[in-house]
């Protein structure tokens, strides 16, 4: 896990380089969540273990819903 949070400019450097805009994938960085690379918005650094967990949580709520309810 990462040291630090990135700042913005850092996060659009690492997007340019790496050629990732759909997904923000980045192990050195420590921040959760990220500003999108076009337009408005918020968007999860895939490297960070909470982002899993969520995706998680949501996937286990919605099989509960559809078979148990």
């Amino acid at each position: 896990m990462a040291n630090r949070k990135w700042s913005i400019e850092e996060i659009d450097e690492y997007r340019r380089t790496h050629n990732q805009y759909v997904f923000y994938f980045n192990p050195d960085d420590a921040n959760f969540v990220v500003p999108k690379a076009n337009g408005l918005g918020r968007t999860n650094n895939w490297a960070h273990p909470a982002s899993w967990l969520i995706i998680l949580a949501v996937v286990i709520l919605m099989a509960y819903h559809a078979f148990f309810k």
